[in-house]
């Protein structure tokens, strides 16, 4: 079951930075007093997996389907520090792939543009070594994206033949943004159209070097 954020406010922050800027975290069960509050989940369907909602305007421009079913899968699994190791075969199986080729393919592009990060590791359970999985920062993966040139400064996707997010997607985005950047989207502001790019990679970097997690959520 995915769960979205909308960032509607400063009391949502949390949902965008605290946890990886609301990117991809199991949310914890709800305590055993709290299932008859109609403001918490049912507990017949935690853990929750959280995925930004300020996303929904370029996320689906950027990946296409089997990508995006790649990143939910991966982000529903990840443990409380946001990795997670199946086997290839075992996303293959649960992905409902014909091959092993198209996951490959998948992750490659997910860790090109910044949603994932792969590491070579030793399992107790395996004899032989494979890769976890871990989730990036939202910081990360924004710039990696501008980087690589799948969107432009205002976070739009750059083939312009794609078309334009919906209003409540680029209101989403302008407020996660905003939540992102703090005292730093001001200057964003400001900048013209044309300086949007190169004064939001500064800002993006600056903010990555100073989270203790770096370009982890």
């Amino acid at each position: 079951m995915i769960r979205t954020s909308p960032i509607v406010g400063t009391d949502q922050a949390d949902h965008i930075h605290g946890v990886g800027c609301g990117c991809a975290a199991t949310a914890p069960a709800p305590s055993p007093g709290a299932a008859g509050d109609p403001a918490e989940p049912s507990t017949e369907c935690s853990p929750l997996t959280f995925l930004p909602a300020w996303w929904s305007g370029f996320l689906f421009h950027v990946l296409n389907p089997r990508q995006v079913a790649t990143y939910v899968y991966l982000a529903m699994l990840c443990d409380a520090g946001g990795a997670c190791h199946p086997t290839i075969e075992q996303m293959r199986e649960d992905l409902g792939l014909l091959s092993t080729t198209m996951v490959f393919e998948a992750l490659s592009v997910l860790e090109e543009l910044g949603f994932i990060v792969r590491e070579r590791q030793s399992f107790p359970d395996s004899r032989s070594r494979r890769n976890l999985y871990r989730r990036t920062a939202c910081e990360y993966t924004i710039l990696r994206l501008v980087q690589r040139e799948r969107l432009d400064g205002t976070l739009s996707p750059s083939d312009r033949s794609e078309a334009p997010a919906s209003e409540e997607s680029r209101q989403l985005m302008d407020e996660g943004l905003r939540s992102v950047l703090g005292d730093r989207f001001e200057r964003y502001a400001r900048a013209t159209t044309a300086a949007k790019r190169a004064v939001l990679e500064e800002e993006l970097e600056a903010i990555l070097q100073e989270r203790p997690a770096g370009i982890y959520a």
